[in-house]
């Protein structure tokens, strides 16, 4: 931490005898997110996401803000010292970024060039801070995708292999005698878990080049069920190789 007796702008200066403290805060607007943001974390109940603000805020000196270089440039809000307008009013939090000094872009800015706009800005000081904001939502738990074999319906979860899943239902993934000893475990060596996608086929993942490789001379629509993942209603059936 850098020189904190300097950067609570004029800390020593402070009396109880200031003025009283005025301020004003005005939240800016913020482009629409290209796409819906993902939960960092998850829990049972809640889904949490980082929200990133952008706000301005009309402090009087001395603001009791102590400040420390980010990476990988500008410069944060490390502390808040008592007594000071930053922690009397609650405008300004611990890992605040500063993003302007009245009107001047410090987003990029040196930890001296942002205390020099400090020390010379009047009594009253506008910032621009960049704040993340932690907020959460109820979880909402996707439906189970619904995978028909050989005409029986089992409940799996989203993404899981195939030739998985139908084992896990203890469902037959290998029929006749030869699949059953060629069987290498699920790791795409040995041909014998193709099943023929009746309804559903742009429920999978695309094709592996295993499957490409290996399914040549299969028709249209056949896929191998330890290289395919279910991402919604599929309906198939698991081919014999006797």
């Amino acid at each position: 931490m850098l020189a904190i007796a300097a950067l609570s702008l004029g800390w020593a200066a402070w009396a109880p005898t200031a003025p009283a403290v005025r301020c004003a805060a005005v939240e800016r607007s913020r482009p629409p997110l290209a796409q819906a943001p993902q939960p960092y974390r998850s829990d049972e109940q809640w889904d949490y996401f980082r929200i990133p603000r952008s706000l301005t805020v009309t402090l009087p000196k001395p603001l009791g803000a102590v400040l420390e270089e980010a990476a990988p440039a500008g410069v944060k809000v490390e502390d808040l010292q008592e007594g000071g307008s930053a922690a009397e009013t609650g405008l300004l939090k611990k890992g605040d970024r500063l993003t302007s000094v009245m009107g001047a872009d410090v987003s990029s800015a040196t930890f001296d060039e942002v205390m020099a706009l400090l020390i010379d800005a009047p009594a009253e000081v506008e910032l621009g801070v960049k704040r993340v904001v932690i907020s959460r939502k109820p979880r909402v738990k996707a439906a189970p995708c619904v995978l028909t074999v050989d005409g029986t319906p089992i409940e799996v979860a989203k993404g899981v292999v195939m030739r998985s899943a139908i084992q896990a239902a203890g469902l037959e993934i290998h029929k006749g005698v030869k699949a059953k000893m060629q069987s290498c475990g699920g790791v795409g060596q040995c041909s014998s878990c193709w099943v023929q996608v009746l309804d559903g086929a742009d429920n999978l993942s695309d094709p592996t080049a295993t499957e490409l490789k290996k399914g040549q001379k299969k028709g249209p629509g056949y896929r191998m069920a330890c290289q395919s993942l279910v991402n919604g209603a599929v309906s198939v059936d698991v081919k014999s190789l006797d």
